[in-house]
């Protein structure tokens, strides 16, 4: 778990890192992108 500062630290590479998991498939946010198209077309 992180604290406050490893949160923020990496709150700013959170776009980042959703980009990098969706593309190579992995943990926590492969089919992000699908969650959120399925969302907003409902």
């Amino acid at each position: 778990m992180l604290d406050r500062k490893g949160f923020d630290l990496w709150a700013d590479d959170y776009d980042k890192s959703v980009n990098l998991s969706e593309e190579s498939n992995e943990y926590p946010f492969a089919g992000y992108k699908d969650v959120l198209n399925y969302i907003y077309s409902g």
